[in-house]
């Protein structure tokens, strides 16, 4: 969830680019039932997995841009989940870093530089930083976080599917623990335990378009319309055959589509 105090519109000018943040939020029921699960599977399929450091166990389930605003203010410009009309309308928001680091509820947060990342210069920073001062956000069910990050660059900075790869298909899906980290990247030992950059900058080249379709943003587009029409299905058997089981049922449905609706 994004805080209260953030900003839908951009407060002020953004200066300057810090670069990608990224945050594990350690007490989250959704990214430890539904998001990190299918987070480990990506990695062990693209063979990427490896024991976690025992001090920072958990993937990172959510990314952002770091900024640095005119007046020197750090925020963080995020696509992110908060309410409905997040999900159908816009998704983006401006977050100050205090109040982006509180959601860690436990878990982490770590910025790394964008030039860390393939295919990314200091001209590709400026680039970004121009983008950012005119971007629209979008609905997070058709970009999600690092869908936007990847818009603001316009190129790949993080894995197609690892699955869908052995069957020669390359196909977006959005995983913040996936990003394409230069091979001859180096951080201090915290970075890059967090964000596993030996392994990531072994990851394969993305070959998906940027603006291709992200199939697990779609993949929850369809569960929410499922979970919808099921819900939809219950109230008229209610309605018909009063049939209290098919009521009490509902809360369950509406759970199961907020969960994979959200990150």
């Amino acid at each position: 969830m994004v805080s209260p105090t953030a900003a839908r519109r951009r407060p002020g000018r953004v200066a300057r680019l810090r670069g990608i943040i990224f945050r594990s939020d350690g007490a989250s029921a959704v990214g430890s039932g539904f998001i990190r699960p299918f987070e480990t599977l990506d990695r062990r399929l693209a063979k990427a997995d490896r024991p976690a450091p025992s001090n920072y166990p958990a993937l990172a389930m959510h990314a952002g841009l770091h900024v640095v605003m005119e007046d020197g203010r750090e925020m963080v410009a995020e696509q992110t989940v908060r309410t409905l009309r997040d999900n159908f309308s816009d998704g983006l928001y401006w977050t100050s870093i205090a109040d982006f680091r509180e959601r860690d509820r436990g878990g982490w947060d770590v910025t790394v530089p964008a030039t860390a990342f393939r295919g990314i210069d200091e001209a590709a920073v400026a680039r970004a930083v121009e983008r950012l001062n005119e971007i629209k956000g979008r609905a997070y069910m058709g970009e999600d976080c690092t869908a936007f990050i990847e818009r603001v660059f316009e190129r790949r900075l993080f894995a197609d599917s690892p699955l869908l790869a052995k069957f020669g298909r390359s196909v977006r899906i959005g995983d913040p623990a996936l990003p394409l980290l230069r091979p001859d990247v180096s951080f201090d030992k915290r970075t890059a335990d967090l964000v596993r950059s030996d392994v990531a900058s072994q990851l394969p080249d993305a070959l998906a378009d940027p603006e291709s379709p992200n199939i697990r943003v779609w993949g929850r587009v369809l569960a929410v319309v499922l979970a919808v029409s099921l819900a939809a299905g219950g109230v008229t058997l209610r309605v018909r055959h009063r049939r209290r089981s098919t009521i009490a049922r509902l809360p369950l449905v509406a759970a199961l589509a907020g969960a994979l609706a959200s990150r």
